[in-house]
């Protein structure tokens, strides 16, 4: 065959049919509309309390008057105002937790791809020490919204205080390590970040871990050199 044969054979393959053709571009195109769009969208970070102020009322939230048992863990949320108190609920206190959760439930209901109620509902388990309900809600809550740094903040802690009243060994430190991976799951643009952070340390010294535990409370106090919190973790996990 000569040069001129193969030329017009493969000319001839590759003279493609125009539907087929204009289908492969079309998807081609859609392929790189939607690689723009995953660079350009950036994920939701979630926080606060819904924007309904008639829920808020009727809850009486957020409350700085209500307390976390932390059992020294960091912890902060929009249901408080901020950290809440290391204390154990009052009776008036717990009463108001136990009116206000039915009320977030039914909103939730009403709006379910809202992760701050259920981030919300959570709080309130662990203001009520109901630990396993509390990972639930924030479960939940990190579902719908991956990037919620209140939701792995919240959910980490339950998971924390339920090891701590673990008695089974190896049980409770499968629930520290699930705690560690939350609090990791944080980014360092977030305000829940330095809690988070200070938390990875000490369970990690917790955990016996202790060559990642004194990483992490270097890398800590070098953001935070001064505070009750960077002396707690200086002298608890750097000096042993």
């Amino acid at each position: 065959m000569t040069t001129t044969q193969n030329v017009a054979a493969l000319e001839k393959r590759m003279n493609w049919p125009a539907l087929p053709t204009m289908l492969f571009l079309t998807f081609l195109i859609m392929l790189l509309v939607l690689a723009g769009l995953s660079l350009w969208m950036r994920p939701q970070h979630p926080a606060g309390l819904p924007e309904d102020q008639a829920l808020l009322a009727q809850t009486g939230l957020p409350d700085a008057s209500l307390g976390v048992l932390t059992n020294g863990l960091r912890f902060q949320s929009a249901v408080f105002g901020g950290e809440p108190r290391d204390a154990a609920l009052e009776p008036a206190q717990l009463a108001h937790v136990v009116q206000a959760e039915p009320v977030l439930v039914a909103w939730a209901r009403r709006h379910p791809m809202d992760p701050r109620v259920r981030a919300a509902l959570g709080a309130l388990a662990l203001a009520r020490r109901d630990y396993p309900t509390a990972a639930d809600r924030y479960k939940e809550a990190c579902e719908r919204s991956p990037h919620y740094a209140e939701g792995r903040l919240g959910w980490g802690l339950a998971l924390a205080l339920d090891a701590e009243r673990t008695t089974d060994a190896w049980q409770r430190r499968a629930l520290m390590l699930r705690a560690i991976a939350q609090f990791a799951a944080i980014d360092a643009s977030e305000p829940e970040y330095a809690a988070a952070s200070w938390n990875r340390a000490w369970l990690l010294a917790e955990a016996g871990r202790r060559t990642e535990a004194l990483t992490l409370a270097r890398r800590y106090l070098e953001r935070d050199g001064t505070s009750v919190w960077a002396e707690r973790l200086r002298a608890s996990v750097t000096t042993h």
